[in-house]
C-alpha cells in the first residue's frame, strides 16, 4: 500500500492600497514552483476565514502538498 506525507505552507493574503494586483497569486505561484522542484505535488489551497469577526475574512492561503513516502 503506498503511504504519502504532506506539507502544508501558509501564504499571508496581502491587501491594501499599496499591494499590487495579483501579488498574492505571484506568491502562491512561487511557493507552488519551489515545491515541486523538492518532488512535492500539489493537492488543494484552502482559504481559511477569521473566526468570531462577524465576517468572513481570508487572511491567508493554506498550500497543501503531497508526495509519495
Amino acid at each position: 500500500m503506498k503511504k504519502y506525507e504532506y506539507k502544508f505552507v501558509e501564504v499571508p493574503k496581502k491587501s491594501g492600497l499599496r499591494v499590487r494586483t495579483g501579488e498574492t497569486f505571484e506568491a502562491c505561484k512561487k511557493v507552488i514552483q519551489a515545491e515541486a522542484k523538492e518532488g512535492w505535488r500539489l493537492k488543494q489551497v484552502v482559504t481559511p476565514f477569521l473566526e468570531n469577526t462577524g465576517a468572513f475574512v481570508t487572511y491567508c492561503y493554506q498550500i497543501i502538498f503531497e508526495r509519495e513516502v
